[in-house]
This record gives structure tokens, sequence and C-alpha cells, in this order.
């Protein structure tokens, strides 16, 4: 069963790994498992956005080391996460936690753009196959099985769409190898039993796949942590949100008074 996994993921990558490509890349498992397979097809940038000391730019360093890529560090600033958010709210509206997920995707896509990449590769979908999502553990049995093919059928409407609107922003593609049917028809045939952890060790299916691919023990090993909290992105904006509200809603005020005297002539 994992070979067969681990073969379908490498053709999910193939698939999308050609030419000028660019990697979302946290040193997680996710993003690690696409860049090992990546590199048997092509040389991916791997890009990572957050703030000094975060710990996705510490462990994106040091496994992009061990797999011999490219990597470009993207050190975010409180001032530029506020404006990037903002730009985000603009290519797809959202609350807070909708929105800040684009803000490390949005720096990243532009980064890979100015290196002259032209597709950038997601881990999107990892979470909902392999159950890596805290709020998961509140179901079991049957509950469980249909929350999660419900969030996987929504994700091409929701994170994979902003990641999409983000990446077109620049004149890229997004692609999601983990969303590659074949994959994930077999991923679902799957026993619930086979692919849920615990809350401490979550994704123990992932980890088998990710062994059978060669990806660095260490990005096997490492606990999940969102992009918006790896990042530390989630923290700058918490300290700024409520001004950044105001703001907007200010300028949507605004936006909607126009409208109406346009319409009013």
């Amino acid at each position: 069963m994992v070979s067969k996994l681990a073969e379908l993921f490498v053709e999910a990558v193939r698939n999308s790994a050609q030419g000028e490509v660019a990697i979302l890349f946290s040193g997680g498992i996710d993003s690690a498992a696409i860049a090992t397979v990546a590199k048997r097809f092509t040389t991916p940038l791997l890009v990572t956005a957050g703030i000094a000391g975060s710990s996705d730019l510490e462990y994106a360093k040091r496994i992009a080391s061990e797999l011999g890529l490219p990597h470009k560090e993207v050190v975010l600033s409180e001032e530029e996460i506020v404006k990037v958010y903002k730009k985000c709210y603009k290519i797809k509206k959202g609350d807070l936690l909708k929105v800040e997920l684009m803000v490390p995707v949005f720096s990243c896509c532009r980064e890979a753009a100015r290196a002259g990449k032209w597709r950038v590769l997601s881990g999107s979908g990892a979470e909902e196959l392999f159950i890596g999502y805290d709020r998961y553990f509140k179901y079991k049995g049957k509950k469980l099985e249909q929350l999660l093919e419900k969030e996987i059928k929504e994700l091409p409407s929701g994170d994979c769409e902003a990641q999409e609107l983000v990446a077109k922003n620049f004149g890229m593609r997004a692609a999601f190898p983990f969303l590659y049917p074949p994959f994930v028809q077999e991923v679902l045939k799957v026993p619930l039993s086979e692919r849920l952890g615990t809350i401490e060790d979550k994704k123990p299916l992932l980890r088998k796949i990710a062994a059978e691919l060669g990806v660095p023990k260490e990005a096997i090993e490492r606990k999940k942590k969102a992009m918006q909290y790896g990042s530390g992105v989630h923290k700058i904006l918490l300290k700024h949100i409520k001004g950044i509200e105001e703001e907007l809603a200010v300028k949507e005020e605004l936006k909607k008074r126009k409208r109406e005297q346009m319409l009013g002539r």
C-alpha cells in the first residue's frame, strides 16, 4: 500500500514539476516530500517566508541544505506583513484566518516570480488527506470520514483558489500535487484507522510514504505548524488586525458611497 501511494505521489509531482518551478517550502513533511520528488525531474527553487528567527525559516534552511536545492529566504518585517495582508485582502476577501494564510504565499510567489519561475507547487491537501489538523480529533468514525471528504471537495474553492489567485497576480500558476485525483482516490481507500494518528503524532501514513520517498528524517519528524504560525505571521497580525480592519472598513464604505453616487447620476 505505502509503495503504491509513493508511486502515485511521484506521478503527481512529475506532472507538476516541469520547467521553471518553485515550491512553497516550510521545511515540514508536506513541502519536503514535494521537494524530494521534484528534484528527480527539475531543480526547483525552494522559497520560505517568515519573520526573523521563525521556525519555518530555521527548518527550511537545514532541510534545503540536506536536499541540495537552491533556497530563498524572505524575511518579513511587521510593516511588510501588514502591507501584504492588505494586498491579499484585495485579492480575495475574508476574515483574518483566511487572509493571513495568503501573506507568506504572496511573499514567496513574488520572490519566485522575480527568479523567473512560472509555476509554484503547494502542499495544500495534505492535512485533509492525512488528518493533520487538531480540530479533526474532535470527531470519530463516519463523522470524521464525512468531514474529511467534504473539506477535500471544498479545497478548490477555498485555500487552493486563494493560492491560485495570488500566483496569478505574479503571472504564475499554482499546482497541488497532493490533490492529484488518482492519489486522492487511493489515499481515501485506506481505512481511517491506518491514516489516523494521535494529536501528538499526526499523519502516520504520510510519514511512511515520506520515508519510502527518501524525505529527510528531520522533516518527517517535525511537528506540524500551519504556514501562518510557522512563519510568525499570525502573531504579528494579531497585534495590528483591529487597526487594519478599521482601515479596510473605511475604504469599503468610501467605495460603496462612490458607487451609489455614480448610480444616482
